[in-house]
C-alpha cells in the first residue's frame, strides 16, 4: 500500500512493530514500553552469589548444630570426670589410698568416655580460627591422660610408706613397724629407692604443663556470661606449672633425706627457736637453743639453754648496726640474739654462726633448724595435753582466756618473758625439755596421727614456721631449692616483701593482725605506679609492762622498724602514717623504703606508700607479682587491683606468685 507522502518507511515500520507485538494471533496494543526495551530480571534462587552464601550458611548451620550435639554428650561426660577427680582428692586427703586407686581408675575412664565422645568433630580442627580452640581441648584431654599417668605414679610411689604416711585401705602394705622410731629407720634406710619414681613424675608433670603452655588464653575473652574465663585458664596453668616446680624441688630433698636422717653418719642438730610473738626479720627474736642427733632415724637428745647463755660466752665487743642504735634503745654492742637482722634467712645465720664460734659454750652442729610458736602449736594440736619434766603442769593448745592464746604460749612466755628478782638458772631452756617431750609423745602415737605429723612438718615449711640452713653446700642448696631456707629470691616481673621488726615492743605481735591492699597502674611506658595501704591492728588492751610491778608484759606498744622490698630502681614518692620520714636504700638486690611506726594497744595503724616501679617489670598482656612471706607471720589478707579490674582478694600464708589479666 502506497503512502501518499511518501512515507514507506515509517509503513513498514509500523507494521513490524504491530507484527512483533502479535501474541497467538491476538494483536496487543502498543506502549510505551514496546519502544524502550525492558531487561529480564533473574530469580534470587539462582544468582551464583546467594547460592554460595545458602551453602556456607546452611554448612554452617549444620557445623553449630553438630558441635551442639557432641558438646552436650560431651560435657555430660566431663561432670563424670570431675565427680571421680573430686573422689580421688578427697580419698588422698583422707589417706584411704585403696579408694584414691578405685576413684583414679573411675577417672580414667571416664576421660576415655569424653575423648571418644569429642572425637567426633575431629576433622574440624583443621577449618580456620575454629581449629586452634578444638586444638586448645586437645591439649586439656593429653593433659588430662598424663595427669592420671601421673596419679598411678604417685600411688606405686606412696604405697610402701603407706603405713607411716597414715594412709589406710585393702591395698596398703603393711610394713609390721611396731613404734614410731622403727618407721623413722625404715625411712632413712629405703627412701633413697622412690628417687627414681619421682624422677619419672617430674618429668611427666613437665609435659602436663607444656600442654597448658600451648593454651593461648588471649584468644578468650575475660568473661563469659559474668563468668572468669582467660584468668581461670592463667590459674589452671600457673597452677600445674608450680606443681612441677614443687615437686622438682622436693627431689634433692628425698635424694638426701638418708643422709639428714643419720643414714649411714650420724648428723647434729642446733634447734633455734625465734619467738614471733616479738617479731624479727627472720622470724622472732632468737629466745633458746637446744642439740640433738640422730643416727639411722634414732634420735638422741642433748643439751637445753637459753640464748642468754650462749651470748654471756660471746665476749667479743661488735659495734651495733644502725638500725639497733636507733631504734632499740640502750643497745650499743651487737648481741648474738640480735644478729637475725636480715630478712635472708641464710645471710643472717651466715652472721650468727660466723660469731657463735667465738662464744665459749658454742655447740657442735651439722645443720640448724629454726622453729617458732606455731610448731609446737601444731604438734599439741594432734598430741593433746602433755607433761614437761621440771616444768610443772600440762602444755596444752587449749586457748588460755589469760591471753586468748594457746596455754602452751602463755606458758612460755610466764616462764621465758616474767620479769623476776630470783636467780632462776636456764629458766629460758625449756626449749630443750618441751621438744623432748612432745618428740617421746610422738614416737609413741598411734600410726593413724602420723599423717597429722606430717603434714605438720611440710605445710610449716611452706608457711615459713619452720626453716633450715647447712654448713653443707649441697644441702643447703637443695633445701634452698625446696622453699625451706628463707631465702629473698630474684624474679622476673613485680615483686614484694614486707618486713617488720618489733624493737622494744614488749610480745605485741601475737595479737596484731596485718592487711595490705594494692593498687597497680600499668603506665604506657611498661612502667608501674604502685599504691600500697597497710593496716595493722591491735585489738586488746594493754598489758602492765612497768618492770616494778613484776607482772607479765605481753601486750605493750609495738615499736616496728619497717623495710619493704621492691624491684629494684623503684623510687618512692611519697610515705604516710610513719613516725619518721622514710628512707630509701638497696639491699639483697631490690630497692627498699624504710620506715619505723608504733602501735598502741586497743588501736589501728594504717600506712599509705605510694612508688613507682621501672618499665620492663611487666612484659606481655599479664600482671606477675611476686609476694614473699615475712617468717613468723600470722596469715594476711592481701587484695590487688589492677587497673580497672575487679580487686582479688587472697589469704597470703606462704610465698605466693600472683598473674592477672590486665
Amino acid at each position: 500500500m502506497q503512502n501518499p507522502e511518501g512515507n514507506d518507511q515509517q509503513v513498514v515500520d509500523s507494521q513490524v512493530l504491530i507484527e512483533a507485538h502479535e501474541t497467538d494471533g491476538v494483536v496487543q496494543p502498543m506502549t510505551d514500553s514496546l519502544i524502550t526495551p525492558v531487561k529480564s530480571k533473574k530469580s534470587l534462587f539462582k544468582r551464583p552469589w546467594f547460592l554460595i552464601l545458602l551453602a556456607v550458611s546452611c554448612m554452617l548451620l549444620a557445623i553449630a548444630v553438630w558441635l551442639g550435639v557432641v558438646a552436650k554428650f560431651t560435657y555430660d561426660k566431663v561432670g563424670a570426670i570431675e565427680t571421680h577427680l573430686t573422689a580421688t582428692s578427697t580419698a588422698f586427703a583422707s589417706r584411704d589410698l585403696a579408694l584414691a586407686e578405685s576413684e583414679l581408675a573411675n577417672t580414667k575412664t571416664a576421660l576415655s568416655d569424653a575423648k571418644k565422645s569429642y572425637d567426633a568433630v575431629g576433622p574440624l580442627r583443621y577449618v580456620p580460627l575454629l581449629g586452634s580452640y578444638l586444638k586448645d581441648v586437645d591439649h586439656l584431654f593429653v593433659a588430662g591422660e598424663k595427669g592420671t599417668e601421673i596419679g598411678d605414679m604417685v600411688i606405686s610411689a606412696i604405697k610402701p610408706y603407706a603405713d607411716i604416711m597414715g594412709f589406710s585401705g585393702t591395698e596398703t602394705v603393711d610394713l609390721g613397724l611396731q613404734t614410731a622410731e622403727d618407721r623413722i629407720i625404715f625411712v632413712a634406710t629405703t627412701v633413697e629407692k622412690i628417687a627414681p619414681q619421682m624422677d619419672q613424675i617430674s618429668a611427666k608433670l613437665k609435659e602436663v604443663s607444656k600442654e597448658f603452655e600451648s593454651i593461648n588464653e588471649n584468644r578468650y575473652p575475660k568473661t563469659i556470661m559474668g563468668k572468669p574465663v582467660r584468668e581461670k585458664i592463667l590459674t589452671m596453668k600457673t597452677t600445674v606449672a608450680g606443681a612441677a616446680e614443687s615437686l622438682g624441688q622436693f627431689q634433692p630433698i628425698v635424694k638426701l633425706l638418708p643422709d639428714l636422717l643419720g643414714n649411714p653418719d650420724p648428723k647434729k642438730y642446733l634447734i633455734m627457736f625465734q619467738n614471733d610473738a616479738e617479731l624479727r626479720p627472720t622470724g622472732g627474736f632468737l629466745t633458746a637453743y637446744a642439740t640433738m642427733t640422730i643416727l639411722k632415724g634414732k634420735i638422741t637428745p642433748g643439751i637445753s639453754e637459753d640464748i642468754y647463755t650462749l651470748d654471756a660466752g660471746f665476749k667479743k665487743k661488735v659495734p651495733a648496726p644502725d638500725p639497733i642504735k636507733k631504734y632499740l634503745p640502750l643497745v650499743y654492742n651487737w648481741n648474738l640474739r640480735d644478729m637475725n637482722l636480715s630478712p635472708d634467712f641464710k645471710d643472717s645465720m651466715d652472721t650468727f654462726t660466723t660469731y657463735m664460734k667465738e662464744s665459749s659454750v658454742a655447740p657442735e652442729f651439722d645443720a640448724l633448724v629454726a622453729i617458732d610458736t606455731e610448731v609446737p602449736v601444731r604438734i599439741l594440736k594432734v598430741l593433746g595435753p602433755i607433761g614437761v619434766p621440771g616444768y610443772g603442769g600440762k602444755f596444752s593448745a587449749e586457748i588460755d582466756p589469760r591471753c586468748d592464746c594457746p596455754q602452751v604460749i602463755y606458758e612460755l612466755e610466764n616462764i621465758i618473758t616474767r620479769p623476776t628478782y630470783e636467780i632462776r638458772e636456764g629458766r629460758k631452756s625449756i626449749l630443750g625439755p618441751l621438744m623432748n617431750s612432745m618428740l617421746a609423745n610422738m614416737m609413741g602415737s598411734p600410726k593413724a596421727k602420723w599423717a597429722e605429723f606430717f603434714n605438720i612438718f611440710t605445710e610449716s615449711i611452706k608457711e615459713k614456721h619452720l626453716l633450715m640452713y647447712f654448713k653443707d653446700e649441697n644441702k643447703q642448696n637443695a633445701v634452698e631449692v625446696l622453699g625451706a631456707a628463707g631465702r629473698i629470691n630474684d624474679y622476673v616481673g613485680d615483686y614484694l616483701h614486707i618486713n617488720d621488726t618489733n624493737f622494744a615492743g614488749a610480745k605485741s605481735n601475737m595479737f596484731v593482725t596485718q592487711e595490705t591492699e594494692h593498687t597497680v597502674t600499668v603506665n604506657g611506658d611498661g612502667s608501674l605506679t604502685k599504691k600500697l595501704i597497710l593496716t595493722y591492728k591491735n585489738p586488746r588492751k594493754g598489758d602492765n609492762c612497768n618492770l616494778e610491778a613484776g607482772l607479765l608484759c605481753l601486750n605493750g606498744q609495738l615499736r616496728t622498724w619497717q623495710r619493704i622490698y621492691v624491684p629494684k630502681g623503684s623510687i618512692l614518692k611519697s610515705a604516710k602514717g610513719y613516725e619518721l620520714d622514710s628512707t630509701t636504700t638497696e639491699d639483697l638486690g631490690k630497692t627498699v623504703f624504710e620506715g619505723f611506726f608504733i602501735l598502741s594497744p586497743e588501736s589501728v595503724k594504717k600506712l599509705e606508700v605510694e612508688y613507682t616501679v621501672p618499665a620492663g617489670v611487666v612484659k606481655g598482656d599479664n600482671y606477675n607479682l611476686l609476694i614473699q612471706k615475712q617468717p613468723g607471720t600470722k596469715d594476711i589478707k592481701t587484695t590487688i587491683t589492677v587497673g580497672t579490674a575487679k580487686p582479688k582478694t587472697y589469704t597470703l600464708d606462704s610465698d605466693q606468685e600472683i598473674i592477672l589479666p590486665r
